[in-house]
C-alpha cells in the first residue's frame, strides 16, 4: 500500500517555515560576522593611523631637520 501522496507532501512542508526561518537566522549571523570584521579592521587602520601621526610627531622633535645628513 503506497501512501497518500497529499499526506507526504504536506508532511514535508511542515519543516518548510523551520527551514526557512534557520536559513535567515544564519544568513543574519554571516551579515553580523562581516560587519564585526569591517569594523575591526577599520579599527585597527585608526589605530595604525594614529600610531603613525604620534611617531612621526616623536620624530620631528628628536629630529626637527630631518633624518637625512
Amino acid at each position: 500500500m503506497s501512501p497518500d501522496p497529499a499526506s507526504t507532501s504536506r508532511h514535508s512542508r511542515d519543516g518548510a517555515p523551520a527551514v526557512e526561518s534557520f536559513l535567515w537566522l544564519a544568513a543574519g549571523a554571516a551579515w553580523a560576522f562581516v560587519a564585526i570584521k569591517a569594523w575591526s579592521e577599520s579599527k585597527k587602520v585608526d589605530a595604525r593611523r594614529r600610531t603613525h601621526a604620534v611617531s612621526n610627531r616623536l620624530l620631528a622633535e628628536v629630529f626637527p631637520n630631518g633624518i637625512r645628513p
